[in-house]
């Protein structure tokens, strides 16, 4: 659907209007709206989608790097609020993989519509996938620019996932899909790559397979499934010219402190509402990945411009924290900053009722 949502994206960019019929099935109506899909393909009949689940993220279109790098910080707290015992590591391989990916659509495909991007996260399985597709130059096309004597699409993929190899060394250095396949498949995840008259996928029972196809994909899709059910498999799985590379990651960017001694939780910044259990439960599955993450830091909860919580919302976020982690290194890791009284009352009381119970 990704890839039909993108070449969709082309014609109505060349002037040529799709429209779409939603399936007759209810539950099957539903997805096209929540993944976002009927907005994209048609959206003079149908809004944006409406989907505000933590746990996935719908079709989203970006076409310049500040809507890449806002949808990227998107997908990421949405991964720190599903998968829970989160390692530093593994967060960081599934940033830079979607950096990547979603950057080389701004590089290498030349087409004004961008890309797509969609992630899907499987709590259960400890799985994120991410999906990212545009109607632009395909990799064969785009490779064949530097590269004249690749004669075939299959053989254009198969060089596509080895390390180093770009159209043009001075544009891109040719890791990203190198590196995105090998953290999927050291990772134990899978690996999808659709361009041209091309197509490759890995699984850990299949290996990795590049065929032909007889209907090609003008333009690209990637779709990696990253499985963090292994707590620190994917240590060293971004392994590039020989040595385990370390990138600067989203959370010391966005939360660290310039000392790298606190991480600030900004309550605002982090929910939409104060007023429900569920607009909290992301939130405290943050802050518990955030303090594995980062076992040495204090975390500074702060609640300026919160001017009221329900106590569903104080009891999910901050009294869970307190009996989960107990009340010394609770109060050892956790303080709660710039809360008015009605707040902090709010919130000491949901503590107490939740000590009583789980006693």
């Amino acid at each position: 659907m990704l890839q039909l949502c993108a070449q969709v994206l082309r014609y109505r960019e060349a002037g040529v209007y799709v429209t779409l019929d939603l399936p007759k099935d209810r539950p099957l109506a539903r997805l096209f709206n929540n993944a976002n899909w009927a907005n994209l393909i048609d959206p003079r009949r149908y809004d944006e989608g409406c989907f505000r689940g933590h746990t996935r993220i719908p079709a989203t279109q970006y076409r310049n790097s500040d809507e890449q790098f806002q949808i990227v910080n998107q997908l990421i707290k949405a991964a720190l609020a599903t998968i829970s015992r989160c390692e530093r590591s593994e967060i960081s391989a599934f940033e830079w993989a979607v950096n990547e990916i979603t950057d080389n659509v701004l590089v290498h495909a030349d087409t004004p519509c961008g890309g797509l991007v969609q992630v899907s996260n499987f709590p259960q399985r400890r799985h994120i996938m991410f999906a990212v597709a545009d109607a632009g130059m395909s990799i064969p096309k785009t490779l064949r620019l530097g590269h004249e004597d690749l004669t075939s699409d299959t053989d254009a993929l198969d060089q596509a996932l080895r390390e180093g190899v770009t159209r043009d060394p001075e544009v891109g250095q040719g890791n990203g899909l190198f590196g995105t396949y090998q953290i999927c498949q050291r990772g134990g995840g899978t690996f999808t790559l659709d361009s041209g008259y091309a197509y490759a996928t890995y699984s850990p029972e299949k290996g990795l397979h590049i065929k032909n196809q007889q209907i090609p994909y003008e333009g690209t899709l990637v779709v990696a499934e990253l499985d963090f059910s292994q707590p620190g498999l994917l240590e060293d799985a971004l392994n590039i010219s020989g040595s385990t590379f370390r990138p600067t990651d989203f959370i010391e960017t966005y939360y660290e402190s310039d000392d790298g001694g606190k991480i600030l939780f900004r309550i605002d910044e982090e929910a939409k509402s104060f007023g429900s259990r569920a607009a909290g439960e992301p939130l405290r599955r943050r802050l518990e990945n955030l303090a594995t993450m980062s076992s040495s830091s204090q975390i500074d909860v702060d609640f300026s411009g919160v001017p009221l919580v329900s106590s569903s919302f104080a009891d999910e976020v901050i009294a869970k924290l307190f009996v989960k982690f107990g009340a010394v290194d609770f109060m050892r890791r956790f303080h709660i900053v710039n809360a008015d009284r009605i707040v902090s009352d709010l919130i000491n009381k949901s503590i107490k009722q939740r000590t009583m119970v789980s006693e």
